[in-house]
């Protein structure tokens, strides 16, 4: 597998792609690729928050979590109106990380701002499932589904 030096996403989409097929060693070695070329791309966009978030997945795939969560930190002070990093970090920080203070933390600001397609995907998107008992979570989709005058009958 070959990544150029400034595609970090396609190096990143490799790592759920090897995960899914349980080619372990496979996925190692695109997160590890992610990260080189997340960290160098920082240095000449230190805000991009979807070069972080890219990071913040490759490194729980590697096992850095305490890493993982200070990038994702520094993602959401540095590029905080970035919902796109927002929603992605808060996934891995559920799946991969079990960190659901974080990771509510980070989705709250996405759920506060969605539109009714985004909504739906939320209410069904299998990374968020641990934590749809979370009263924290329960209040943001109520808020969003009021904010869109949808219905829960």
């Amino acid at each position: 597998m070959a990544c150029s030096e400034s595609d970090w996403s396609s190096c990143n989409m490799l790592i759920s792609c090897y995960t899914a097929i349980g080619d372990t060693e496979r996925a190692l070695d695109a997160a590890r690729r992610t990260l080189a070329v997340a960290e160098k791309l920082v240095l000449s966009e230190p805000a991009n928050g979807d070069i972080m978030a890219g990071a913040v997945g490759a490194l729980a795939k590697l096992g850095a979590a305490e890493r993982a969560k200070e990038w994702a930190e520094r993602g959401a002070l540095l590029d905080p109106d970035n919902m796109n990093m927002r929603y992605n970090v808060a996934c891995t920080l559920i799946t991969d990380l079990g960190d659901h203070d974080a990771a509510l933390e980070m989705l709250g600001p996405y759920v506060a701002g969605v539109g009714a397609e985004a909504l739906d995907w939320i209410k069904s998107d299998p990374d968020l499932d641990s934590v749809r008992g979370d009263p924290r979570f329960q209040d943001m989709i109520g808020q969003a589904d009021a904010r869109l005058g949808v219905s829960n009958g």
